[in-house]
């Protein structure tokens, strides 16, 4: 009778980890997977985490949860970008009608802030209060993470990590050879001489860059290094005036293109992971990126301060650029009780210091044993903690729709370099949204 049992276990969990889905696939097929299993003992969630370091660190996490859980099958769905917005937006526009139609997943990695008060305007979230509690979140997480995750006074996220954003990584080897020393860049003169310099040296485009979503990254970076005023009108939909735009819209498209002038024309065509590939390859020596980015060092056995290095963003070295990622308990799901098992291993000292080390992140919680982080980490820490200015970034910061449209308006913008045009569409469909900038965010 036992051997039966376990024949059984082990055929079902065979045929559930052969369906596990690899890539984004239509409702009705997701709808039939999700029914089968509603009987087993299995954990779904969904990701958007598909690049080497990503991958190492979700299965550190998952390994973290089967060896407190071990009779629960873990269902990992990674979901593939095939569009030009990255996982992420790909992952959005999978699970939002999954949720509106009750037949989420178990739960799904988010980001904090307005994509999860899509879900939550609609009481399509369960809040997570309880999750909070056990495991003493409050007492652990900066409030900056506390008010991303946090709506009409209930959590309805858990943070995974926070990643900082205003970043750029370096292939130290090239700048030693040519002597350039990050430490003197902090104006964007100062970059764009290095990159000039490496130009001389044969290094045709010292900056590599992927898809349209990094191009909007970077771009976002540029905005914040006109000063944390100004970043602050940008999130909160105030870069409009009686007369058309902020000027200084035109003053950061103006350095977006003196940036695109030394960037990898075939950029379109590549991913984030692999414009960082680049670097680790001497094929460039600047990327701007987030700090996922010391993943894939990571991952390809690169040192920090050997062989990479970083340092902020021009003009941004007093602020934190974050993107925080969260997971969510949906209203109905199958297997209720093993979400919220997974919650507590995200939410976990434990779960966060198996996950970030790999994934280039640093941990949500402050009693983080940081002799698991290496020296980027660290210095990622110990700034998180003191630094004057944070700011969301806009997939955590700003309406959904408008992430969208500027992702448009960029990839325009690099077509005909027009400022003017591009400014204007920012504003013009600023003007036309004004009711969807329902969060007010004060920076300074």
């Amino acid at each position: 009778m036992k051997n039966n049992k376990k024949t059984k276990r082990t055929i079902l969990k065979t045929v559930l980890i052969t369906i596990v889905i690899i890539i984004v696939l239509t409702g009705a097929i997701i709808n039939f997977l999700i029914k089968i299993k509603a009987e087993a003992n299995v954990l779904i969630f969904y990701h958007s985490w598909v690049s080497s370091g990503e991958q190492a660190a979700i299965n550190a996490l998952i390994n973290v949860f089967s060896a407190k859980y071990p009779t629960t099958t873990i269902i990992p769905t990674p979901v593939v970008s095939q569009s030009s917005g990255g996982g992420g937006v790909a992952l959005f526009n999978l699970v939002k009608p999954m949720v509106f139609a009750k037949e989420a997943p178990d739960a799904f990695q988010m980001h904090a802030g307005y994509e999860a008060k899509t879900f939550v305007d609609a009481g399509l979230l369960e809040n997570v209060d309880d999750i909070w509690k056990s495991e003493k979140l409050e007492e652990m997480v900066p409030k900056t993470v506390q008010a991303m995750c946090q709506f009409q006074g209930h959590y309805y996220s858990v943070p995974i990590n926070i990643h900082r954003t205003n970043v750029v990584w370096y292939n130290k080897k090239i700048l030693d050879e040519n002597k350039i020393n990050p430490k003197e860049i902090t104006t964007w003169d100062d970059f764009f001489s290095a990159c000039q310099k490496l130009r001389e040296a044969g290094v045709e485009y010292p900056i590599q860059m992927g898809t349209t979503w990094t191009a909007q990254h970077t771009f976002d970076q540029i905005i914040a290094s006109i000063g944390i005023d100004f970043y602050e009108n940008w999130i909160n939909g105030k870069v409009i005036s009686s007369s058309g735009y902020d000027p200084r819209l035109i003053e950061a498209f103006d350095i977006f293109q003196r940036y695109l002038s030394y960037t990898n024309p075939d950029h379109t065509q590549v991913s984030w992971d692999q414009a960082t590939a680049r670097i680790i390859a001497r094929e460039g020596a600047f990327n701007i990126m987030g700090d996922w980015a010391n993943g894939e060092f990571k991952a390809a056995k690169q040192r920090y301060n050997e062989d990479y290095g970083s340092f902020i963003v021009p003009g941004t070295n007093k602020m934190y650029g974050f993107v925080i990622d969260t997971f969510q308990l949906p209203q109905g799901i199958q297997h209720q009780k093993n979400a919220k098992n997974w919650l507590k291993v995200v939410a976990s000292k434990e779960g966060q210091d198996a996950f970030n080390p790999l994934k280039g992140s640093i941990s949500a919680r402050i009693d983080t044993n940081i002799s698991k982080y290496d020296a980027y980490q660290q210095s990622a820490i110990l700034d998180f903690l003191v630094m004057k200015y944070m700011f969301p970034a806009v997939s955590n910061g700003m309406p959904k729709a408008f992430e969208e449209k500027e992702q448009k308006v960029i990839a325009q913008f690099i077509k005909d370099l027009d400022a003017n045009k591009a400014a204007n569409e920012i504003a013009n469909y600023i003007k036309t949204t004004s009711m969807d900038y329902t969060i007010t965010w004060e920076l300074d």
